[in-house]
């Protein structure tokens, strides 16, 4: 069943490109994609909570990304020696995306969570490169190379815990599995351990966009086209905050517990401080909200470090509304750059009048942390965390960060929003983008809600226990 799972969206939207009608194509791919989605609906009770969630919300951001790409496909390149960028392997790579995260997050061990970390690297150069350019070429490659590095750094890590594993009698066939791990932790070789767990910290954070390990994701967010970029941010970076996540479960049980938790406190709290300086000097749209990327990954990383609960909670919680937040903004200006030609912050003006201009206001206030977005709520959930265990000098890096890249974002919106809309701009059909932004919005919505719901609260209790220590 979690096979079928898989590759369903890839084999799907491999087999739809070879309907040769272009309105049967887009037609099938919609209607797959919506299959997609209610597959993983009905197989996440089947799932642990945190698989369960996070493949939901894989499965929701990639269906609404086939929507938007049916309605505004990007533009590749022509020539015949960069078959990547013809329309149908857009898709195919979009397919084979969504099935590697699936496969990450539903993985049972961190040997299919490295696997399909690998595979989402070499499915999203090309998308990274669709474009063609000799900008997203040196884009693609740099994202390669410096993911490759960390992903190596990740199994060499692995290697060495499962061989601290077995050394404490854990059975080679489940020596990489959280649940054998966990209760033979207490036993394994401490220093062996210890570097083991470094390693996997590290090679993941890579893949997260952490500082200093983050070189590779403003060029790759801000070059691949914008449904990409929704997922990129959204999404790939979400998955491997999960690994990170599944690392620190085995690590809690360990004599390394302390040493972990602080490398991800005080790594969190300077990738917010390094990302919302730099924020302050783009000057193009998707550039800027790709570092926006790296701050609210040191916020779950700051958030993950605090290691209690109500932070754990807090930090699942951000993860999920950053996504559609994130989503949300590179889709809207996906729809913006469709009218305006550009992604460059001079050249935005009136956008409130502008198709997409609004939901970019919204994404933009939302990812500034300000109510009645999740973030906010997630933010302050997080506060009050760090000030329970007294983490003062980490929250004092951290609050600084988030104060400039909220009067960034701030500035940005004003920037934007306010002005005169260019005369003769296009006019594109947008109908099928519209409904997809229209869709995120109506999941934000539905997410800022749930925390209210009184019913939910004994669910959430038990979602902060499994990815807490005890």
């Amino acid at each position: 069943m979690t096979a079928v799972l898989i590759l369903f969206p890839f084999v799907s939207l491999t087999l739809a490109a070879l309907f040769a009608n272009r309105t049967v194509r887009s037609v099938a791919r919609v209607f797959l994609a919506s299959a997609g989605l209610a597959g993983t609906i009905l197989a996440a009770p089947t799932m642990d909570w945190l698989s369960a969630i996070f493949a939901v919300s894989v499965s929701l951001l990639c269906a609404i990304v086939v929507l938007f790409s049916t309605g505004i496909l990007p533009k590749g390149g022509d020539s015949p020696m960069e078959p990547w960028s013809r329309k149908p392997a857009y898709f195919i790579l979009l397919g084979a995306f969504w099935s590697s995260m699936l496969l990450t997050v539903t993985s049972a061990g961190f040997a299919g969570i490295w696997t399909g970390i690998s595979a989402t690297t070499l499915a999203t150069t090309f998308l990274v490169a669709y474009s063609g350019g000799k900008a997203a070429l040196e884009a693609a490659w740099k994202y390669v190379m410096l993911c490759s590095f960390g992903i190596a750094i990740a199994l060499i890590g692995m290697l060495l815990l499962g061989r601290a594993a077995m050394m404490a009698g854990v059975p080679p066939g489940q020596a990489l599995s959280w649940s054998a791990l966990i209760p033979h932790a207490a036993l394994m070789d401490i220093p062996l351990t210890r570097v083991a767990l470094t390693l996997m910290l590290v090679g993941f954070a890579t893949k997260a966009g952490l500082v200093p390990m983050h070189a590779w994701l403003p060029d790759a967010h801000s070059k691949a086209p914008a449904p990409v970029s929704a997922l990129l941010s959204g999404l790939l970076v979400s998955c491997a905050l999960y690994a990170i996540m599944r690392v620190q479960s085995v690590a809690a049980e360990t004599a390394s517990a302390g040493l972990f938790d602080g490398i991800l406190l005080y790594g969190g709290a300077v990738s917010i401080l390094i990302a919302s300086l730099l924020m302050l000097a783009q000057r193009n749209i998707k550039r800027l909200l790709s570092y926006s990327t790296v701050e609210h990954a040191g916020i779950v990383a700051f958030a993950l470090g605090l290691a209690t609960p109500l932070a754990a909670f807090a930090a699942l919680y951000h993860i999920l509304n950053h996504g559609l937040a994130k989503s949300m903004a590179f889709l809207s200006v996906g729809m913006v750059q469709e009218q305006y030609g550009s992604t460059n912050i001079g050249d935005l003006r009136g956008l409130w009048s502008a198709r997409g201009g609004r939901t970019l206001l919204a994404a933009m206030v939302a990812l500034a942390g300000l109510p009645p977005f999740g973030l906010f709520f997630s933010e302050l959930l997080i506060v009050v965390a760090a000030v329970q265990v007294r983490a003062w000098s980490a929250l004092a890096v951290a609050s600084i960060g988030l104060l400039i890249a909220f009067a960034t974002l701030l500035r940005l919106a004003i920037a934007t929003e306010s002005g005169t809309r260019p005369h003769g701009l296009p006019a594109p059909k947008l109908r099928l983008a519209t409904v997809a932004v229209t869709c995120i919005v109506a999941a934000s919505s539905a997410l800022v809600v749930a925390p209210f719901v009184p019913w939910s609260h004994a669910a959430y209790g038990l979602l902060a226990a499994m990815v807490s220590r005890p």
